[in-house]
């Protein structure tokens, strides 16, 4: 009797048993719609010209080719592998900035010596509920003197309000006695911070490295704002890829004649741009879940 009782309470009802397989169907429906796009996009771009135009986008590839490839990395058309240097020195830049800035100031707010951390931490929260806008942001780092340079992207990207707040959480959830020894030690902060701190906070350090790494790889504005197209040596892959995107000229001038479909370049573009995301998310990605649920929960 008791057994059945048990296998009465494990068996599904016939609504959970509906509501099992609509939420299957919506995952998948939810799935497809994010994958298809990128598969055509991939597909276009190893397509040869010839069916490309006479087909179109297509599920399958109809004729494989690397003639977008290739034409996108030879000599004529260099600028393009140098708008991925671009984006690599930016983004270690940024990361470098954000991990020193970000490290600094959570650790500072978790002091008990520090006076004033309930005024400097709402500090922090001001610019994470309002901001200046587009015109003033240009206008601070035009008096700067930052307009066509990197630091003009790297520094405004180099530090967060959201991420010091995240950090302070983890670093408060560190035992005290921890700090305590070292300090008894005869560490510094500055030691106790890296020795300790750090070391043990490493989750949500390369959570945030992530966060940042992704966020500056992919961001177009900042460079078409305060990078002019008479310096778009200097340019981000998303930016260059953004006016080869938007502007037919641009994309003739930069490729010349070519018998090439335009859509199959865009296409290789954009795919090639994805590469070095794919390629380091995986080596950060065990770190995501625990870094963030560590970081943004307070006990």
């Amino acid at each position: 009797m008791k057994r059945g009782k048990h296998t009465s309470s494990i068996l599904k009802t016939r609504g959970e048993k509906v509501f099992d397989v609509f939420n299957i169907f919506l995952m998948i429906l939810f799935a497809l719609l994010f994958i298809i796009p990128i598969l055509l996009v991939i597909n276009s771009s190893f397509t040869a010209t010839n069916e490309l135009t006479r087909y179109g986008y297509t599920l399958f590839i109809k004729k494989f080719s690397l003639e977008y490839y290739k034409a996108i990395f030879n000599m004529e058309s260099s600028q393009f592998a140098r708008s991925i240097l671009n984006s690599i020195i930016i983004m270690i830049g940024t990361v470098i900035i954000m991990v020193i800035n970000t490290s600094l100031a959570a650790y500072a707010l978790t002091r008990r010596k520090l006076q004033f951390k309930k005024i400097i931490s709402f500090y922090y929260i001001i610019p994470m509920l309002f901001g200046g806008g587009t015109i003033p942001y240009f206008l601070v780092i035009k008096s700067l003197g930052l307009i066509n340079t990197w630091w003009a992207i790297i520094l405004p990207s180099g530090v967060s309000a959201w991420y010091i707040l995240l950090v302070r959480n983890f670093f408060t959830g560190i035992p005290e006695s921890l700090y305590e020894a070292a300090e008894l030690d005869g560490a510094s902060n500055v030691q106790v911070l890296f020795r300790v701190a750090l070391p043990l906070g490493f989750p949500i350090i390369a959570t945030i490295i992530l966060y940042t790494s992704v966020g500056v790889w992919n961001d177009w504005f900042q460079a078409s704002l305060f990078i002019d197209s008479n310096h778009y040596d200097l340019w981000p892959i998303q930016a260059f890829i953004r006016r080869l995107e938007d502007s037919d000229e641009f994309l003739k001038a930069y490729f010349g004649n070519t018998s090439l479909n335009y859509s199959g370049i865009r296409a290789a573009a954009v795919i090639i741009s994805l590469i070095p995301i794919v390629i380091a998310y995986p080596f950060v990605q065990k770190f995501f879940i625990k870094g963030t649920m560590a970081g943004s929960v307070k006990e």
